[in-house]
Formats: C-alpha cells, structure tokens, sequence
C-alpha cells in the first residue's frame, strides 16, 4: 500500500496542545471501549449489506463505465450540467472544484473531453432561468441526478429541460443529451429512462445520498471533467483501511469522531467550522455540512428515546473568513472545534514583487520577495496559533498536494468518522427522518395527491400575527 496523502494532526484537540481545554491520554484512553463499539456497530451494519460506502472503493466497474461513458459522448458537448440536490450535487461539486482546474468553467473548450461542469442544484427561476438561456442546448449534456427518482426539485427541473430539449432538438437527438443517475429498479426516473431509452446509471441501495460521492454520482461528472476517478478511489482505499483497524490511536476517524465527540458533550462545543486554506477545498467544506447535519441532528436515538441532539457543521474559507469570523472564533463563546484544512504543496506560486512601488511604502515592503502561497501560509500559521494561545479546540488535516488520491482519502475519512460519529451519540447516521417530513409538507402544500390530511393540518397552523409584522 503507497504513503498516504493525507495526515490528521490531533494535537490542539488534546491537553498536549491546548493544557486543560482538551482531554489528557488517560481521558483517551477511557474512550476507547465507546469508539470500539461505534466501528463494531459500523462493521456489522456493512457485513448486513445495510451501509455500502465502505466498499466504493473496490467497484472499479462502475468507475469505469464512467470513463467510457464520458469518452463516448458526441465530440461537440463541451458543458454536463447537473440537475440535483443535496449529495447529489454537493459530492460532485467538491470533486470537480477540487480537481479541475481553477475557473474551469470559463476556459474555452474544444472538442471532446474535459466538459465544464455546471450544478443546477436549487430552482430558483431567476438563477436556473439565466443557466437556460446562457448554454446552448444542442452542446450540453444533462447529468440528472435522484437516488429516489421522484426529488420535487430535480424532477421539475428536469421536466423544464426535457420539454424544452424535445421542442428544439427533437426527441431522437434529445434522447442523447440527457444521462440519468438513480435507483437501479424502483423510481420514477428509472421508468423514464427504461422508457426513453435515457443512458442510466445506478445508486447503490446502501448507499444514502451523502455518502455517494464515489458512486457513479460523483464518478460521472468526474470522468467528464477528465478527472482521475481511479485515483480517487485509490485513495478512498487506503484510507478506509486506515479507518478500520480496532485500536483508537492508529485509527484516524474513530479518533476524530471520539474526540469531536467528546468536545461536544463534555465540553460544550457544539459547533464545527471546518475552515480550508486552499479554495479549491471549500465545496468539500459544503460538503462537510450536509455530511455532519443530516447525519448526526436527531431527535431520537437508537433506542427511541427523545434527544434532539447533533453537532452544527460550519463552512469557513481561509484566509478570507479570517476578516469576518475569526474575531467571533478567537474571542468570542468558547463553544466551537475547528477542522483547518490545508494543502502542503499547492503547485503553483505568484512571487509578490519587490519593485519601487512596494519599497516606496513600509506597510508593503515586507511582502516584497515572497510569494502569494507563502503568505497565505502564514495567514494559516497565525489563526491556528492565535486559537491555540486561547486554548481553543482544532485539528489539522493537511493534503500532500491537492491530488486526486488526497482528495479520496479526504472524503473517505470524514464519511467513517461520522458512520462512527453515530453510534457515539446514539444515533443512526444514515437515515434523515427530518428531511422527510418537510417534504411531505411540500408535496401537501403543491396539492399532490394522497397528502389532503397534511394540507389541512398545515392550513390549521398559526398565521402572521399583525402586531409582529412590521
């Protein structure tokens, strides 16, 4: 097995770092029979065939019917467009923003691979309206995306397309432009491609929305965008076997979960803000929300009890958030854990220059001779010293570089620290009960059929009280 690309410095989460803030090595150590029993739980649930994401890695045949996929398209689409929401987007977009070039989207293209990748991931009329009128259908492919098949924001989205691709290009072209990412059986979106003859690809039934960035979810977009799928998966490899092994210290995402754990419920930090120095990662940082939200805010555990529990996930870009949040972060309530992502080598520097201009000034001069990655290391240097001097929780993970087997250990490691997460606060991490009743509201709210007693009961709820609105 190669070196991993990826290294989790726990220190500033432990007295090592922060003294009294953090656990010391026997408070560690006091919970190791809790994480065996979260990675255990994660382990039977995977040997049930219940949780697939452990075992992406190894499905090398579904990477590549990506690849040929993305290979065959007509040479002349240069643009995939997304349609879908949540994980079905999110995952994507972390890929593509990580990977592909920086403002890929408004380099000129030529014929065949790599496309540009847009998400469509809202339907707002204003922004989704303005992406119709601005892409030139007959050079677009659209990559919709539902693991139910029946998502009211997708499918609406994909209705306006369809009708509008039939209209302009007629249904045997059109029947090209579109690709379809679902249930492999059940769901209106698997109907409609089995009827059509759309090209589909599957979802793995165990595998939730959130956790389907290495499914053909976040691999068909990858392969468009000519990224290295294999490589990410070979880093999702190794990482999930660093994730399984039993002993607490050599096991990088039960430990983070442990300790993110234990800040939160011994300590009272609550809130994560996952922070990257490096802007290519901040769409994993997005990511990172719906990962951490939708999996661990519950409102009963396991064993039916009432809870309300979960962490709150927050997504912060380094150094730019550094003049907006961090006063808040550093002297502000001590009721947050910090996750500083960073990339040891960028690949690229801007050499700030040392001419007549920045000597005329003392405030510029120091900058003279280093460069753009050099200072934003130092920026990187200075907030994560600055909470550490106030005994303020924060972990590192740094990338090698920003490559497509770092960014596979990256996601893999954060999707088993929160499987492992779950168990630790008594919850199922792979369900999301939540979503699912405010999407019943909706269906009722739009009239759809067989939600008539929802209807009502919503048209029962309190309206506007006229001495509160202003």
């Amino acid at each position: 097995m190669s070196v991993s690309q990826l290294v989790l410095d726990a220190t500033f989460l432990t007295s090592a770092g922060i003294g009294g803030a953090g656990p010391d090595d026997h408070a560690i150590a006091g919970m190791a029979d809790a994480a065996r029993r979260a990675l255990e739980i994660t382990r039977t649930r995977r040997d049930k065939g219940e949780i697939g994401f452990l075992d992406l890695p190894e499905d090398r045949a579904s990477a590549r019917a990506c690849m040929d996929f993305a290979r065959a398209l007509e040479p002349q689409i240069d643009t995939v467009v997304t349609l879908g929401i949540g994980g079905s987007s999110l995952g994507p977009r972390a890929l593509y923003s990580a990977l592909a070039p920086a403002f890929d989207q408004l380099a000129p293209r030529s014929a065949g691979m790599p496309r540009r990748m847009f998400f469509a991931d809202n339907v707002d009329p204003v922004t989704f309206g303005a992406l119709l009128d601005r892409v030139p259908l007959d050079r677009v492919l659209w990559n919709v995306v539902s693991k139910s098949g029946a998502t009211a924001e997708t499918c609406a989205q994909f209705l306006v397309v369809a009708d509008r691709l039939d209209k302009k290009l007629g249904a045997e072209k059109a029947r090209n432009r579109i690709a379809i990412t679902t249930d492999p059986v059940n769901g209106a979106l698997r109907a409609i491609a089995n009827e059509k003859g759309y090209h589909a690809f599957s979802i793995p039934p165990s595998v939730g929305g959130r956790f389907s960035a290495l499914t053909s979810v976040g691999l068909v977009p990858a392969a468009c965008a000519g990224l290295d799928i294999m490589g990410i998966l070979d880093g999702a490899a190794r990482m999930r076997d660093r994730c399984l092994v039993p002993e607490l210290a050599k096991n990088p995402a039960l430990l983070l979960a442990s300790l993110l754990h234990h800040h939160h419920i011994v300590r009272g930090r609550p809130i994560h803000v996952m922070m990257p120095y490096a802007d290519g990662l901040y769409d994993t940082a997005d990511w990172f929300r719906q990962l951490w939200a939708e999996s661990l805010g519950k409102e009963k555990s396991t064993d039916g009890r009432t809870i309300n529990v979960g962490p709150t996930p927050v997504a912060a870009r380094g150094a730019t958030d550094q003049h907006s949040q961090l006063q808040l972060y550093v002297e502000g309530p001590d009721d947050k854990v910090y996750l500083v992502l960073s990339v040891a080598n960028r690949g690229a520097e801007i050499k700030i220059p040392g001419g007549e201009l920045a000597k005329s000034q003392p405030d510029l001069a120091y900058l003279a001779g280093h460069g753009l990655g050099e200072l934003l290391d130092a920026e990187l240097r200075g907030m994560t010293s600055s909470l550490a001097r106030r005994h303020r929780p924060l972990v590192r993970l740094t990338l090698a570089k920003l490559s497509a087997e770092a960014l596979g250990e990256l996601i893999m490691l954060l999707e088993a620290t929160v499987a492992f997460a779950g168990p630790l606060y008594g919850v199922d991490p792979f369900d999301q009960p939540g979503i699912e009743e405010a999407k019943r509201m909706a269906f009722a709210a739009l009239g759809r059929s067989g939600y008539e007693a929802l209807a009502l009961e919503m048209s029962k709820m309190p309206g506007p009280d006229r001495k509160y609105v202003l």
